[in-house]
């Protein structure tokens, strides 16, 4: 596999997610799918003012752009969704949320800065020995939940 092959990869990730009764499919964003998304946000916007209120709504469109590229259908790998729009009038807030979330620590596991096995494992040792340390301070909401989880449930030997 080239180099390029192995950073193409990670493109064509997928991760299945339930939402009520449907069987959806996250795919990874590339950065060009960043700048689709932003580009329809910012053309949506482009003759707005901005305010507090607008900058609140172009975000909550923004998001929507980047969701509807992101969700398939897990049957056929199709988008869910043929537009941002659709799935503004599709899904709930709560709905919207959830996916948000998932996607999010769905691309957290292919960051390259991903905390490694051995040394979330040393982490967690640490907090079990100095609950009070200052490490936790730089830890990402990602790395923060998996050590509530193991603390709260450990994982069998």
């Amino acid at each position: 596999m080239t180099l390029l092959e192995k950073l193409k990869h990670a493109a064509s990730q997928r991760q299945p997610v339930q939402l009520g009764d449907a069987c959806l499919c996250l795919r990874l964003l590339t950065e060009q799918d960043y700048a689709t998304a932003g580009l329809a946000a910012h053309q949506t916007f482009a003759d707005i003012t901005m305010t507090a209120t607008s900058a609140e709504l172009y975000e909550r469109h923004l998001a929507n752009e980047l969701l509807a590229l992101a969700v398939l259908d897990a049957e056929d790998g199709q988008p869910a969704f043929a537009s941002a729009s659709q799935l503004a009038t599709t899904l709930t807030r709560e709905q919207k949320a959830y996916l948000l979330e998932e996607y999010l620590a769905f691309e957290r596991e292919f960051s390259p800065a991903r905390m490694t096995d051995e040394a979330f494992l040393a982490l967690l040792d640490e907090v079990k020995k100095t609950p009070q340390t200052t490490r936790l301070n730089d830890s990402s909401t990602a790395t923060l939940k998996r050590l509530v989880r193991c603390l709260a449930s450990p994982p069998s030997p």
